[in-house]
This record gives C-alpha cells, sequence and structure tokens, in this order.
C-alpha cells in the first residue's frame, strides 16, 4: 500500500513539473510581440485599436496604385503564404475558399445566367465602338478610369470579386507598452485586420474580410521588394511596408481601448463626435504620460 502511496505522489510531482515547465516555456513573452518585452518589465500597458482610412492623404503611400498593402495581403493569401484569422482575436483560421467567398460582392437582383457572364457583363472594362478618344462609346466612366492598368472582376453566377483598390480601410491592433527596465514606451502591433466598406459589402455593413499576425505580416513585407511605402517627395526612396510601420508613418485615429465592456469609444460616449474628441484626447494623455513619469 505504501509502495502505491510513493509511486502515486511521484507521478503527480512529475505531472506538477511538467505543467510548470509547459508554463515556464514561453519566458513570459507575447508570442504575437515582434520584440517582446518581458512581462516582468511591463510597467504599464494598453491594448489600442486603430482605424486606417487608406484614402487619406497620409496614409496614400500605403495605397499606392498597384502596389495596395491590401493587395500584398490577398495575394499571399492565394499564394498559401499568409495565414488568415475570423477576428483580430485569432481563435478560428479560415480557408482560402471562406477568404474568397468574403471578397464576392453579390449581385443585387439574383446574379446573372452562364450566359450573360460569358457574353460580358458583370465585368469592368468592357466597352463597345470607339469613341474618338481610345474608348467605347458605352464606356462606364471606370472604364475610362482603368483601361490597360486594372484587371477586370472576376463574376459568377453570384457575384464578383472585389478589387484590392475597394478595400480601402484597415484596422490595428496594438499593445501600449512601458517598458520599465529601459524606460521608454513601445507600441507593439498585433495584428491588422482588412475591413470590408459598407458600401462595398453585399449587406451594407462594415465587416471584416480577415485578420493577420502582425509577426508574420512582418517577414513576409520584407521578403517581397514590392511590398513598398511609395515615397511620392522622393521616389528613389520608397521604403518598405515593415520599415513604414516601424517608423509609425500612418495616421490612425483611436477608435478603441481596452475596457472591461469591450465596447469602441464612440459607444462609451454615445456619439461619433465625442469618440473622435475622447480619440485624440487619449493620444495626448499617451504622449504626456511618458513624457512626465520621471519628473518630480
Amino acid at each position: 500500500m505504501k509502495k502505491i502511496t510513493v509511486l502515486t505522489c511521484l507521478l503527480a510531482l512529475a505531472a506538477t513539473s511538467a505543467v510548470v515547465a509547459q508554463e515556464k516555456s514561453d519566458n513570459g513573452i507575447n508570442p504575437l510581440s515582434l520584440r517582446p518585452v518581458h512581462e516582468s518589465n511591463v510597467m504599464y500597458k494598453l491594448t489600442l485599436w486603430r482605424r486606417l482610412d487608406l484614402n487619406e492623404k497620409a496614409n496614400q503611400p500605403l495605397f499606392a496604385s498597384g502596389s495596395e498593402i491590401t493587395k500584398h495581403l490577398i495575394d499571399g493569401v492565394k499564394a498559401g503564404v499568409l495565414e488568415p484569422y475570423d477576428n483580430d482575436s485569432l481563435a478560428t483560421k479560415i480557408t482560402l475558399e471562406e477568404f474568397t467567398k468574403r471578397m464576392t460582392k453579390k449581385f443585387a437582383d439574383g446574379g446573372l445566367s452562364k450566359e450573360e457572364i460569358e457574353a460580358g457583363f458583370g465585368t469592368e472594362g468592357a466597352s463597345s465602338e470607339d469613341d474618338g478618344w481610345g474608348g467605347g462609346g458605352t464606356a462606364t466612366e471606370t472604364t475610362s478610369q482603368n483601361s490597360g492598368n486594372k484587371p477586370t472582376a472576376t463574376a459568377n453566377t453570384e457575384g464578383y470579386e472585389l478589387f484590392a483598390k475597394d478595400l480601402y480601410i484597415i484596422e490595428i491592433k496594438e499593445d501600449w507598452i512601458f517598458d520599465k527596465q529601459r524606460s521608454r514606451q513601445y507600441f507593439d502591433i498585433q495584428t491588422i485586420t482588412i475591413k470590408i466598406p459598407a458600401e462595398m459589402s453585399s449587406e451594407g455593413l462594415e465587416i471584416e474580410l480577415a485578420s493577420f499576425k502582425y509577426k508574420e505580416l512582418e517577414s513576409y513585407f520584407r521578403l517581397n521588394p514590392n511590398c513598398i511605402w511609395y515615397n511620392a517627395a522622393n521616389t528613389a526612396q520608397h521604403k518598405n511596408l515593415a520599415d513604414a510601420f516601424e517608423l509609425r508613418l500612418f495616421n490612425g485615429r483611436i477608435i478603441k481601448k481596452s475596457n472591461a465592456l469591450n465596447k469602441y469609444l464612440d459607444q462609451v460616449y454615445k456619439s461619433p463626435k465625442e469618440g473622435l474628441q475622447k480619440s485624440q484626447q487619449l493620444e495626448y494623455e499617451l504622449l504626456e504620460w511618458e513624457n512626465n513619469l520621471w519628473e518630480f
């Protein structure tokens, strides 16, 4: 009986040791962090969500024609290089089929028949007679703007796949960390999410297309020389997208900070105007927090 008891204790001790070893395997490091700070050195942390409108002038270098950040992300998924997730919690991966389905905008009146698609309906770039200006006499406005440099839409019986240029909203989730060992703050980007704008969504609502781990995106950007932040002031000095995010070369309004109810600022302060004001106030508060920390 005593032998069984001793054996049981030894097995329990071994199991406990295994659990402890498993808990310490991450060494207090956030696996999503590109440059992690050990949790024992984190004096203060907030999680922030930022919304980037890529049509804004400050963000247009991320959205240069033919080199849109959304295009690179979509291409990475289709090539099997990037793993898309359902949302920024990164709890559920989505398949390429689901990703493509989310990118498909359904036709309003039940879709086109196979014969109509073969005839060219439902695709951009279609034109009829030459109007003397190098385009069709009945061409649409988008045809004259995009002919020769924009691929035609991929249509099926249900709808057509959205262009990268249609996806002009991305959302960044990041940790604002103060590292007490180095006495400085860090913006540690965790995920990047592509949003489908309401006007491009079949449901008429803004929805999420997919979320990505920024740590994986950083490697993907650096290995792809075509992933550039377009420098219009000096075209000899384009920057890689990874460097652009590192240097904070974007304008993203804070739309949410970590809170118990997981509400956006607009929801907390009851109106978009007050939410915008609080967003700006929060930016100043974070800046002053670091500057005033060591004052006596």
